[in-house]
């Protein structure tokens, strides 16, 4: 993966240890805080027998199999050359499946959409279809979802007059560049109309110029033309240098400040005039290609090997597709400098800028539900075949093997293990490392120990049905088939088959925080729902169909938009990036006492529970778990679950 080596936080990660860690940032900080209980957390024991605990055994596999299937990941990442990723993955389309594209859009501040799910009549079986007055009752909608169009304030980014040779050339001018023809883009389909402020970086010829050890200097002597001259002035200003009539910013608008400005060097003077309009986006992204020509930030080049280089190009991109998921955590992007020498290309090398500005509307709906991104990137620690009960050892064999790596503050190592096992999922953790707030590695430490991101904000880790099918990219058993049918009444029924047909008739359930985790035992049939037995015996399977948009003017919806997806709409969609979700199986298995904490499989275990005590229709009952001496068990203790 590129290479993104940040500094180890001021605070190391050895410090981190602690369960309840807790890592904040605001947007205006330049460093990470980071405080520790001393509270010693407690750690997983197994027991033979028990409904809940798991065996001594099964920790003992889990975590030895989790350790070297991880180990093999990384070595993988480290027989890759420094600024490459493994191939196939120059092209951010891949993380492109089902997602709709952005529908043209109301002038007000929030969106509004949700999916259609095809669940096959039961009764009439798997490929009957029931009409009634129009209506396909085969076809349910699913969970809406809310989408934030503007914000008061844009997103500053912290630059450091700080030369680090591993960060990709040109990344933070590049980044503001994306900033500007994202957010402009988004105005165009709101009808909105962007402006320049009376911010701005004045050019100084080259007979003036005297650059200061803490500028980033921009040569913009011919060929380099005026509209470009006007444009890195705006967007590069050290306050915002522009903007949109009547206010308001967009998910991607950023600015940078800190100790590095930018400056720029021009042949002769220039001036702006106060009505010198703003490029569209279309327009942006041809001074976008005419920078690159003159800098040589060429797209990424397929090589044809086991490895692919990532660009500036394509790296700033991706990193401009993180900063609406770092508002939302609260952090700042940081930037090293770099030192920025001309170096034309032929601008024909540069055709796939424009392909990724064609797709931006696909691009931009993932990118700006900061939710969604939370559920894809966690997700690459999920393996389908992990109980709820060992999530605490496959966790902790993670960690073991990825913590030496964190500790050096070498993330380019850790993006390109994430490309092994999960290529699309990889690529959104690429452009939030790219971003480089040090907060980061605490975050992925603390997930890794208690399975919450955050101590006190909540985690945005569990799956999203609906992200899943828009990726392509399973987070979770309610993601897979049902292993079998039950057409006998003596049958005992898995309980992930029986959450995951509950979950088929709840799906605009808002209520549950869903589980990603696999669950583990088994429910007599008889002890079902009879409204479920009828899926039950014929294998009655959910498929993701559309999304729609509704469209609001004021509290009225005015009309509505059906988007079918990136694949079906350009059939571009890239298929053979495979998941690598095989575990690694050992032959012996020692028996050791790992250092494996409780909360992670605890935690999992009671939203399962949790999910066990809820009906087809949402009702809750402690009697419908079907878990024998659940409610004298240790782990359940103060759990307020069962009241």
């Amino acid at each position: 993966m590129l290479a993104t080596t940040m500094d180890p936080p001021e605070s190391s990660t050895s410090d981190l240890k602690q369960p309840n860690t807790e890592v904040s940032s605001r947007d205006n900080d330049t460093t990470a805080t980071f405080t520790t209980s001393l509270q010693t957390p407690e750690k997983l024991l197994g027991v033979d027998g028990d409904i809940l605990i798991p065996k001594p055994e099964d920790i003992d596999r889990v975590f030895q199999e989790g350790r070297e299937t991880w180990a093999q990941l990384v070595a993988l990442a480290e027989s890759l050359p420094r600024n490459s990723l493994p191939a196939g993955l120059d092209d951010p389309s891949i993380m492109l499946n089902d997602v709709p594209a952005l529908p043209p859009l109301p002038e007000a501040d929030l969106l509004t959409g949700r999916p259609v799910w095809h669940i096959p009549s039961a009764e009439h079986g798997q490929d009957d279809k029931t009409h009634n007055k129009g209506w396909d009752l085969e076809q349910v909608s699913g969970t809406q979802k809310h989408f934030t169009l503007s914000f008061s304030a844009p997103i500053e980014c912290y630059a450091s007059p700080q030369v680090n040779s591993a960060t990709p050339r040109g990344l933070l001018l590049l980044t503001l560049c994306w900033s500007y023809i994202l957010s402009v883009r988004l105005w165009e389909l709101q009808g909105k109309t962007a402006t320049y402020t009376m911010q701005a970086l004045q050019p100084r010829t080259t007979k003036v110029s005297h650059t200061r050890q803490d500028e980033i200097n921009l040569d913009m002597r011919a060929p380099a033309s005026r509209d470009l001259v006007r444009w890195l002035s705006a967007i590069l200003a050290s306050k915002p240098g522009w903007s949109v009539e009547g206010g308001g910013f967009a998910p991607w608008a950023a600015f940078c400040s800190g100790d590095a400005q930018f400056a720029i060097s021009t042949d002769e003077v220039v001036t702006f005039a106060p009505k010198d309009r703003p490029p569209s986006s279309d327009k942006a992204t041809e001074l976008l290609i005419e920078l690159c020509s003159l800098y040589g930030f060429e797209p990424s080049k397929r090589k044809g090997g086991r490895f692919d280089s990532l660009s500036p190009v394509t790296a700033a991109f991706l990193a401009t597709l993180a900063l609406p998921f770092y508002r939302s955590v609260g952090l700042q992007p940081h930037f090293s400098t770099s030192t920025l020498r001309r170096r034309s290309i032929d601008q024909a090398e540069l055709e796939p800028i424009r392909q990724y500005v064609a797709d931006l509307r696909y691009y931009m709906t993932l990118s700006m539900h900061p939710m969604s991104v939370g559920s894809i990137i966690w997700s690459v620690f999920w393996q389908p075949a992990v109980q709820c009960n060992v999530v605490s050892p496959w966790l902790s064999s993670i960690l073991s093997v990825v913590r030496p790596i964190i500790d050096a503050g070498n993330l380019d190592m850790l993006a390109k293990t994430f490309a092994f096992r999960r290529p699309r999922v990889a690529l959104w953790w690429q452009g939030i490392f790219l971003l480089g707030n040090p907060a980061i590695p605490g975050f992925i430490v603390r997930y890794l120990e208690t399975l919450e991101e955050r101590w006190g904000y909540g985690s945005m880790a569990p799956p999203d049905t609906t992200v899943s099918a828009w990726t392509g990219s399973p987070q979770s058993f309610l993601d897979e088939e049902s292993s079998s049918i039950y057409s006998d009444l003596k049958d005992l029924v898995p309980r992930a088959d029986l959450l995951r047909l509950r979950y088929n008739f709840r799906l605009q359930d808002t209520t549950s925080v869903l589980l990603s985790w696999r669950p583990f035992g088994v429910v007599p049939k008889q002890e079902i729902e009879l409204e479920l037995w009828p899926s039950l015996e014929h294998h009655a399977s959910r498929s993701y169909v559309h999304w729609v948009w509704w469209m609001k003017k004021g509290e009225n919806v005015v009309g509505h938009d059906i988007q079918h997806g990136f694949r079906k709409d350009t059939g571009r969609f890239v298929p053979d990036v495979a998941d690598h979700l095989d575990t690694t199986s050992l032959d012996h298995v020692t028996k050791c006492s790992w250092d494996v904490n409780l909360e992670p499989s605890r935690e999992a275990t009671l939203r399962m529970v949790s999910f066990c005590m809820e009906d087809v229709i949402g009702d809750r009952d402690d009697e419908i778990s079907a878990v024998p001496g659940i409610k004298t068990h240790p782990w359940l203790e103060d759990w307020r679950g069962l009241e």
